[in-house]
């Protein structure tokens, strides 16, 4: 064996572990997926270098919806730069979600130059590692603290944001194979930290999941699956613990909004664009008390108001901006304090490219559901429910610890569907 070829045998045992290496690093902390996308690139070039050649005949294997959709609405964002007026922060933004076009080229690379497809089970044993791993780290560091605020909301969730991290460990839940024995412990922790999480949208998705994972084992054996039913229980239990009033406090302001007629859209715009007439009619309303819930419905309704007065959107980097112009004339002062965004990434694309941004992101989330269709994929199904129902409470793709999460996650289902596909068409031909 030459010197060249020795050094293409370590760089592909090496590629192999790329895609793991990024999974486990995923919900271990934001920034440390970064780190590993940095060495996954430096392997990739180094790749280039050494001339790897092609593994598989089908180069064309690793484009597909799931990797174009990104791409596309990366484009779209880099398009409504032409009308931003904050272009530096135009700019911040486009450097945050510049893993909407680095990920899909890298899982190409890794499809094309990897002889198996034993790198995607492993990147999903290694998500389910890290999430392990984070658990165990923030049940042990709200112990040895002996701080109450650290057992529940943002002191658990730590670094990442509540909402995100709950939806992290519902995709595990769901990941974690059936004839593991850490099923059991994984699936009962795991609920009880999104039910501490204090994360209505968190709660969301881990509903619709769990109710998946009864009905699929409902199909396949006729009877209920008692750990889930006991994991349901736990994330019951998990978010009385931890509530503390925040239901209560979205559902006062959901039950006085409706009192208000907040429903009337025409009465309700007269009513905002008059503080004083406001403040006359409804004193009451200077006076409650506003929490994350109002204030999310405040953004929603100024993403509405200026989806109206610009329909092409507002530009890039102008979106907090023209929402904090909004909150001031909608005196909505919880959003406006936190100068929230629109807190949907439904509203963050409408809001940003106008109705060519609900597009484009309903192409990419809806070709992942096509694709788990045409594959019949129930991971990539489930991912799709979990990614379409979650961005509709928060902008998950604003942070990079969404962007990035959401987006490899997404291609790795993709491939999944197709390798399993693949598998099963062969297995059939013979």
């Amino acid at each position: 064996m030459t010197a060249g070829d020795h050094m293409r045998s370590r760089w592909e045992q090496a590629w192999t572990w790329m895609p793991a290496l990024t999974a486990c690093a995923l919900p271990l902390h934001p920034r440390l997926s970064v780190i590993t996308l940095i060495i996954w690139g430096v392997m990739a070039i180094l790749g280039w270098s050494i001339r790897i050649p092609s593994q598989n005949s089908n180069s064309k294997q690793g484009l597909n919806w799931g990797s174009m959709g990104p791409v596309l609405y990366f484009v779209g964002l880099a398009v409504g730069m032409a009308w931003t007026e904050q272009m530096e922060v135009g700019w911040f933004a486009l450097e945050v979600k510049s893993t909407l076009v680095i990920l899909p080229v890298l899982f190409w690379l890794q499809v094309r130059w990897s002889s198996n497809g034993k790198w995607v089970p492993r990147a999903i044993q290694s998500f389910l590692f890290g999430l392990g791993v984070y658990m165990l780290w923030r049940f042990a560091h709200a112990a040895v603290q002996l701080d109450p605020a650290l057992w529940r909301y943002d002191g658990l969730a730590g670094p990442f944001h509540p909402s995100y991290i709950a939806a992290y460990l519902t995709m595990g839940m769901f990941l974690m194979p059936a004839k593991s024995r850490l099923r059991i412990p994984f699936l009962v922790v795991a609920a009880l930290f999104v039910g501490l999480l204090v994360s209505k949208a968190g709660w969301l998705v881990a509903i619709l999941v769990l109710g998946a994972m009864l009905v699929s084992c409902r199909i396949r054996s006729a009877r209920w699956d008692g750990i889930v039913l006991l994991s349901a229980g736990m994330l019951f239990i998990g978010a009385i613990l931890g509530d503390q009033g925040r239901m209560q406090e979205f559902m006062r302001y959901a039950t006085q909004s409706s009192l208000l007629g907040l429903d009337d859209v025409e009465a309700e715009h007269g009513l905002f664009q008059d503080s004083l007439s406001m403040t006359e009619a409804v004193p009451q309303l200077k006076k409650r008390r506003v929490g994350s819930s109002g204030g999310r419905m405040q953004a929603w309704r100024a993403s509405w108001d200026l989806l109206k007065d610009h329909p092409e959107g507002v530009g890039t980097g102008d979106v907090v901006q023209e929402l904090v112009r909004v909150y001031e004339a909608q005196d909505s002062d919880y959003a406006l304090l936190k100068r929230m965004n629109p807190h949907s990434a439904y509203w963050q694309a409408l809001v940003t490219l106008g109705w060519l941004g609900g597009v484009l992101l309903l192409l990419w989330w809806g070709g992942l559901m096509r694709e788990s269709w045409k594959r019949k994929s129930w991971n990539l199904a489930v991912f799709g429910a979990i990614i379409m129902s979650h961005g509709f409470f928060e902008s998950i793709l604003e942070l990079q610890q969404g962007v990035v999460a959401w987006v490899f996650l997404g291609l790795l289902f993709v491939q999944q569907a197709r390798a399993d596909d693949e598998t099963f068409t062969a297995s059939v031909s013979q």
